[in-house]
């Protein structure tokens, strides 16, 4: 019991930010100079408490840049993209003051921010709970640092090299100690959590980018999605009009 409920407690801060786990190359380091200091302090206080650190490498699939960075910059969009493939079922909504609202509709949910981002990194904080059957509701909160880049292959495809860089603390007093307790027996649970996130990414760039006028005609049919989104994504696609992108080159 001790194990399953240290795991949970890990797998629910990641959990929070699946839907925004787009990809990341660099050194994994929170550019605290850099950031606000309201941001800095909430971020610092996860980093400074954090049951544990972890680092995801190389994380490779074929991508089109700009939808890459689009995706990045808009995550509910993104959500919506892994509906619409039917890779996942995440629930991202925007909020006026420009955070996130997220649920993974299989416990974890909470609010997510981008606090900081440059043309390679992304810093995000996010702050929620997970709910389970067997321990009382779980809240966590996880800061993530994103560094990407993009590169032609030998191949001549166009690809984002991700790594990405978490930091978990765990609020609930028992349980915070109980994951620092094992964690190392959970580091695998842990690790394939990301593995997964990263796999529905991968699984969305990789469509758009082999097979975009069926990726946007799988947005198209997605009930509720912004046609203003709907038309970046095509522009990106080398489409204009929203009708069928040009798919004779990548």
């Amino acid at each position: 019991m001790a194990m399953k409920a240290s795991g949970l407690s890990i797998l629910a801060g990641t959990a929070l930010v699946a839907a925004v786990a787009w990809g990341s190359v660099g050194d994994g380091r929170v550019p605290f100079d850099r950031l606000p200091q309201p941001a800095q302090e909430r971020v610092r206080d996860v980093v400074d408490h954090a049951v544990f650190e972890r680092t995801v490498r190389d994380v490779t699939f074929r991508s089109r840049e700009s939808v890459f960075r689009y995706f990045l910059d808009h995550p509910d969009v993104a959500a919506a993209a892994a509906r619409a493939l039917g890779v996942a079922n995440y629930q991202v909504q925007r909020r006026p003051d420009g955070t996130y609202w997220g649920d993974d509709t299989r416990g974890a949910k909470g609010i997510v921010e981008v606090v900081y981002a440059d043309p390679r990194k992304r810093v995000v904080h996010a702050q929620g709970t997970y709910d389970t059957k067997w321990l009382p509701t779980i809240h966590a909160r996880i800061v993530l640092v994103l560094d990407f880049e993009h590169h032609q292959g030998s191949d001549g495809h166009a690809y984002a090299a991700s790594d990405v860089t978490g930091y978990l603390r765990v609020d609930n007093r028992f349980l915070d100690a109980l994951a620092r307790l094992v964690g190392p027996i959970v580091v695998g649970a842990v690790d394939r959590k990301v593995a997964r996130t990263a796999g529905i990414a991968a699984k969305v760039s990789e469509r758009a980018y082999d097979d975009p006028a069926g990726f946007l005609e799988a947005l198209r049919k997605l009930p509720g999605l912004d046609q203003t989104h709907l038309a970046a994504v095509a522009a990106r696609l080398g489409n204009t009009d929203g009708s069928r992108p040009d798919t004779s080159s990548h």
